[in-house]
């Protein structure tokens, strides 16, 4: 299999690409989606509650996500607590997954792309990709794409306050898609990337 570790910043467009690779047939992991779910364990909301206030938990017992993003991303030493929670277990489950411990095997010659945020925040993860490709643009536009899909200015540039820069993503990164632009460029970019890989038979 040929591993893809697709990164970027707030909305960037790594949904939008995954999308589109899922469309050709490549595997996507979403590592947001798997933190969401560990989230839910019994362990790690207990964790949460410790570290964040026990009514970042519902009386149903359903974790309040927008309460705990307000408290997490407040400063930085919550957000490193918050990872250090929400992480191990994904990275756990993302390393079982690609090196075929879990009874999910996959087949020779498949493209797995992993959505993953904070890549350079776990540097530890860099030695199960292949390839890096991480999504740039310029701030303006990540907070008017934000707040354009839902999320309030406030969390929007808390969020961002706490992200490392496209320059620090780009060191790590072999391949950089520029989505400065229209989204036609950006599925541009994409095929072309794609077609190369197919070309030289990378997977």
């Amino acid at each position: 299999m040929y591993v893809v570790f697709l990164t970027g910043g707030l909305a960037s467009g790594k949904s939008t690409v995954a999308g589109w690779l899922a469309e050709k047939g490549a595997t996507v992991l979403d590592l947001d989606q798997m933190a969401k779910e560990e989230q839910e364990s019994e362990s790690v909301l207990a964790e949460l509650a410790q570290a964040f206030g026990e009514d970042i938990i519902d009386d149903s017992g359903q974790l309040n996500r927008r309460l705990l993003a307000e408290r997490a991303f407040c400063s930085p030493e919550n957000t490193d607590r918050l990872n250090a929670i929400c992480w191990p277990p994904v990275i756990k489950r993302l390393s079982d997954y690609l090196l075929g411990s879990t009874c999910q095997p996959l087949e020779h010659g498949e493209m797995v792309v992993v959505q993953i945020p904070l890549l350079v925040e776990v540097p530890e993860l860099l030695p199960l990709a292949q390839e890096v490709v991480t999504i740039s643009l310029p701030n303006e536009l990540r907070l008017s794409r934000a707040i354009q899909r839902g999320m309030s200015q406030q969390d929007a540039e808390q969020r961002l306050a706490r992200q490392v820069s496209d320059i620090e993503r780009e060191k790590i990164a072999h391949t950089v898609f520029d989505n400065s632009e229209d989204i036609e460029q950006l599925r541009q970019l994409v095929d072309n990337w794609y077609e190369q890989r197919i070309t030289g038979r990378l997977f």
